[in-house]
Parts: C-alpha cells; sequence; structure tokens
C-alpha cells in the first residue's frame, strides 16, 4: 500500500515529462539547424547561428517576450534532461577533437609554432587574469567573493584559447589549407588547442581543491591516466588498425566499447577531480591515427553529436546567458572592456611573435585575427567556471558574446587582408588535394 500510492500519482506525470522533453528537444534541434544554415548563407562559421539559437530560446529572447511560454518548454525538469544530453554531446565531442588532432600536422613547424603559441597564449592569460583581478574591485558582481583567484584564471584561460575545429573550418571554405599561412595557422591551432585543454585542467583542478597543493594530486592522477591510455593502450591500437587493414568492418560491438571507453574515461577523469571532458579528449587521442579508420569512427558519431546533441548543449548555454542581466552602463562597459582585452591580447601576441620570427607582415595580421577564433571551445570553458560557481551569470553572459564576435569578425577581416571567398575558387582544386576537416566541425 505504501508503495501503490507513488507509483500511483507519479505515473501520470511521466509520460507528460518524457513529451516535454521531447518536444524541447526537436524544438532546440530545429532551430540550431535553421540557424546554422543562416550563418553559412552569410558565410560565417555554422557555429555561429547555432549559439545565437541557444541564446534565443532563452531568457534573453524567448523568455522576455513570452516568459509563461518560455517556463512551460524549457521549466527545470526539462532542463535537467537538456543538460545531461548536452553533457553527453560534450563528452562525445571532445573524443571527435582528440580523434582528429593529427601530428602530422606538427611535423617540420614545431619550432617556429611554438614560439607563436607560448605568446599568443601567456599574454591573454596574463591580461585577461589581470582583468578579472580590476574587474573584482570594479564591479564584484561579476566574480563570486570567496572565489575571485580561480574566476581570474577562468576568465584568462577563456581569453588565451583558440577554436582548433572552427579555425579549420574557415581555412577550408577559404581554400587555405594547402597554403603556407594555413599550414603555419592549423599547426599553431592545434598546439594551441592541447595548450588550452591543459591548462584548464590545471585551473579546474586548483578551482576544486582550493589550493595548489591540493590541485597537484588530480593533475598528477590525470597525468598517470594519460600515460596509460597513451602509452598502455598502443598494442590495442596497433591490433585495431592491423585489422581494419586486413579488410575487418568494425562491428556493432567493437564500436561500442570505443564510444563506451570515452565515456568511462571521462568519468574517471571526472573523479579525479579535473573534469569529464578530459577523459574523452585523452581517450580519442588514444585512438589509432590510420586515417580510413579514424574517419570510420567519426562517421559513426558526426550526425548524431553534431546535428542533435552538441546542439543541445548550446541550448543549455543559451538559458544560461542573460542578456538583460547587463543591465546597467558600468556592465555594460565591463563588458567592451573583456572583448577588447581579449581581442588586443590574442592578435597582439600571435602577430608579435610571427613577425619577430620572419613571418611576412599581411600574414602576420591573418595568423592573429585567425587565433583570435574562440567558437564552441569558449563556451565550454565558460559553462565549465558557471557549473564550479566560479563565474558570475553577468560574466558568463560577458564571455558567450565575445566568443560570437571573435568568431564572426574572422572571415570578414581576412577578406580585407585579401584572403576572401574568391580564394576558395581559385584555390579548390589545391585545397582539395588536402585531407579535408570533419564539415561540421565547431
Amino acid at each position: 500500500m505504501t508503495l501503490a500510492l507513488p507509483l500511483a500519482a507519479a505515473t501520470p506525470q511521466a509520460p507528460d515529462a518524457i513529451a516535454a522533453a521531447l518536444v524541447a528537444v526537436a524544438l532546440v534541434v530545429v532551430v540550431a539547424q535553421l540557424l546554422g544554415a543562416l550563418a553559412e548563407r552569410w558565410h560565417q562559421p555554422r557555429v555561429i547561428g547555432e549559439i545565437v539559437g541557444g541564446i534565443l530560446l532563452g531568457p534573453s529572447l524567448l523568455g522576455a517576450v513570452a516568459p509563461g511560454l518560455e517556463a512551460q518548454l524549457f521549466g527545470a525538469g526539462v532542463r535537467s534532461q537538456l543538460n545531461l544530453l548536452g553533457q553527453l554531446g560534450l563528452v562525445l565531442f571532445m573524443f571527435l577533437v582528440g580523434l582528429e588532432l593529427n601530428p602530422r600536422l606538427l611535423q617540420g613547424r614545431i619550432p617556429l609554432a611554438s614560439r607563436i603559441t607560448a605568446v599568443g597564449v601567456l599574454l591573454p592569460l596574463v591580461l585577461g587574469a589581470g582583468l578579472a583581478l580590476a574587474l573584482e574591485a570594479w564591479q564584484p558582481q561579476l566574480l563570486p567573493g570567496d572565489r575571485s583567484l580561480a574566476g581570474a584564471l577562468f576568465l584568462g584561460t577563456a581569453m588565451a584559447i583558440t577554436a582548433f575545429p572552427v579555425l579549420a573550418r574557415i581555412l577550408r571554405d577559404r581554400g587555405l589549407m594547402a597554403q603556407p599561412l594555413g599550414a603555419l595557422a592549423i599547426t599553431v591551432a592545434a598546439l594551441d588547442d592541447v595548450l588550452a585543454w591543459l591548462l584548464l585542467a590545471v585551473v579546474v583542478a586548483f578551482s576544486r581543491a582550493g589550493l595548489a597543493w591540493g590541485a597537484l594530486a588530480s593533475l598528477l592522477g590525470t597525468a598517470l591516466w594519460a600515460l596509460v591510455l597513451l602509452v598502455g593502450l598502443r598494442p590495442v591500437r596497433r591490433w585495431l588498425e592491423a585489422r581494419y587493414r586486413a579488410g575487418h568492418e568494425l562491428g556493432p560491438l567493437l564500436q561500442a566499447l570505443l564510444f563506451g571507453g570515452a565515456l568511462l574515461s571521462g568519468a574517471v577523469t571526472d573523479w579525479l577531480g579535473v573534469h569529464l571532458i578530459f577523459g574523452a579528449f585523452l581517450w580519442g587521442l588514444a585512438m589509432p591515427r590510420y586515417e580510413p579508420l579514424r574517419r570510420r569512427l567519426e562517421l559513426r558519431l558526426e550526425a548524431v553529436v553534431l546535428q542533435l546533441l552538441l546542439p543541445l548543449f548550446f541550448a543549455v548555454s543559451g538559458l544560461n546567458t542573460r542578456l538583460g542581466s547587463l543591465d546597467s552602463p558600468a556592465l555594460v562597459a565591463a563588458g567592451l572592456l573583456v572583448l577588447v582585452v581579449a581581442v588586443a591580447g590574442k592578435f597582439a601576441g600571435t602577430w608579435a611573435m610571427a613577425r619577430l620570427s620572419g613571418v611576412p607582415g599581411r600574414e602576420a595580421q591573418a595568423l592573429g585575427w585567425l587565433m583570435n577564433t574562440r567558437g564552441l571551445t569558449e563556451l565550454v570553458v565558460l559553462n565549465v567556471g558557471l557549473g564550479l560557481g566560479v563565474i558570475s551569470d553577468e560574466l558568463f553572459t560577458i564571455g558567450v558574446l565575445m566568443a560570437l564576435v571573435t568568431t564572426a569578425m574572422a572571415g570578414p577581416l581576412l577578406g580585407r587582408l585579401g584572403y576572401g571567398h574568391a580564394r576558395v575558387r581559385e584555390g579548390s582544386l589545391r585545397a582539395a588535394a588536402v585531407p579535408a576537416t570533419p564539415p561540421e566541425r565547431l
């Protein structure tokens, strides 16, 4: 009798909750695809439209125009389910990022690219952390009082990153992948990507532990796990490649084990005190580098991850983005200051070291603007910081706007330097000879 009452009360609500979640998922996916296609028509990366779609469905537009409808579509129960699915998409996306990162891109260009990367990451990191500490004194609501140092590190990291996938897409769309600029840019971006994830791991470990010594145990555990995956799994990696070269397809069970391994690896790094995205990224790096096998694994996941699950991550980010929270001239000024420092720090560091290393002026400028593309990578950093409580909703909103602006401006600025879409037609045959980046990477 005691069991029958709660079951009877809960059973009628379960179908309604499931139906509400399905309606929300369908709406998010359709809006994301529509705005993503619209962004592409305007010669912008697809991720721009998908992020904007998430913002429009949140409190910034739908919640302001029809708050009752937004509450009905994206209530607390639905948000929790969207968040779970979005986190699943994020983990699998990070697996794809690690899988796509090709060490051959780095061959022959490491010395020059590493110098540019070091300064291009360090300068905005220092400027961002310093700006955060200044903002704490000026607008203390932007950074929670007891976590200000962790918030400063997160803001510095957000300013230092480059979105390797969206940059690769821009280079391919403009026919630059086969040109010296494209080769150098993709190498610098790859190093930036690896350094950014390592940096974020350090910042997350510090934020969770609160002390440098407490973070050391998490980082050492993660380093040990990386060693297990990247070195200990070499025999398995060689066996997979040999099996595929011999004409054996990857069966459903083997594919499930590989994809499930990404989830379990994410759980391991989360348990170690870093974040689940790092485990998935490391699992992707541990996969075979044999191109046909790599593409097979990517094709098995791309449609579901990039067209269904990842837009849900954008939707959750949009629900956390409240443009109305920037309701004072001081907060608007703080947002503009964050944008200026982010753009100037990344551009100046990259451009200056490129010029000092002998890169011609026009190419050095193009490299500086390309390294400013932040895309989805920025959203990952911001969501991690918001989830840990080290940045406020207002600073999260400022960061999302910064990600949109810095990603959207790369194309027009490259066009002004002469790297416009006309070059895509001229260089399409040369670009076709270069292994293509998977089409929907963000």
